[in-house]
């Protein structure tokens, strides 16, 4: 260490000749041909990216690919035992009705009677939200889902992923509704609310060519300060902002949660003998962004 003297060991002795570093320099060679003869470590490869998770602009703060086999309870609470003055169905936390194999969640709805909170009801459903997990104040929202509707056999089936506020008042944000029936299984519904009096703003968007039913297809929505903007494979549909929705500021600056559920039943109509079930509505993965 700096500032001590040598120990006497390591002092040369009197007298005695110091040996030529000879050993020294032959060392340095075979220390270099020995690095040359070490096997080469392949460099670590960077972790892949999933496709369509880079989206310039935007970060990326929460997704289920549903890679597992089941429901990731850490993200979402699958609700049991729960029948809505909306629909016909009871909302169960049933793997015959809510389950992930395959990356892919699938909402499964049934005819099966059941007594649902001490309701006789006709159907079972699944219902998934992040409340108390997971809630987001603006953002990129998108889903990657096939429907279960076609042109027959799917009156009185309705799958949708939504927002609501944290605090459970005004407001709503609809991604996507995907209602079925031959009026309605070409179109994907976009829709703002104030409340559920109801004051609401929507539009169905008619697919050009095919319907929802026909595979996969995204729907994303970029929700901002101001402004709301909906798309479908990319495509721009509809907008929202202040000119057009007066109550804006009022109920879109605030913090709202994640929802996923298949409602069967409700004001555009009952199933009829026709609709078929099982139906399945399916969903690939959810994905949240932000700036």
């Amino acid at each position: 260490m700096t500032g001590h003297p040598p120990l006497p060991s390591d002092r040369p002795a009197a007298g005695r000749r110091r040996r030529p570093l000879l050993l020294g320099v032959l060392a340095v060679p075979l220390i270099a041909a020995t690095a040359v003869a070490l096997p080469r470590v392949a460099a670590e490869a960077p972790p892949t990216e999933r496709p369509g998770t880079h989206v310039p602009g935007w970060r990326l703060v929460w997704s289920d690919e549903f890679d597992g086999t089941a429901v990731d309870r850490s993200k979402w609470t699958v609700r049991d035992g729960e029948p809505r003055d909306v629909d016909l169905g009871c909302n169960v936390d049933d793997p015959e009705n809510v389950l992930v194999a395959g990356g892919v969640l699938t909402l499964r709805a049934q005819r099966r009677s059941i007594v649902c909170a001490g309701q006789p009801r006709q159907y079972t459903e699944g219902y998934l939200d992040t409340i108390g997990k997971a809630s987001f104040r603006y953002g990129r929202f998108e889903i990657r889902a096939e429907s279960p509707n076609g042109p027959t056999g799917s009156q009185g089936l309705w799958p949708a992923f939504w927002l609501r506020p944290d605090d459970g008042g005004k407001g709503e944000i609809d991604v996507v509704e995907l209602p079925g029936g031959a009026a309605h299984h070409r179109a994907a519904t976009q829709a703002v609310f104030y409340d559920y009096s109801p004051v609401k703003q929507d539009q169905r968007w008619a697919f050009p060519t095919g319907h929802p039913g026909d595979g996969f297809h995204t729907y994303t929505t970029e929700w901002e300060p101001g402004v709301i903007r909906w798309y479908v494979d990319g495509r721009q549909v509809w907008q929202r902002d202040r000119g057009t929705t007066p109550w804006f500021d009022e109920v879109f600056t605030k913090p709202y949660n994640l929802r996923l559920n298949f409602q069967v039943g409700g004001w555009l109509g009952a199933p009829d003998p026709a609709t078929a079930f099982p139906a399945d509505f399916r969903i690939d993965h959810v994905r949240v962004w932000q700036r």
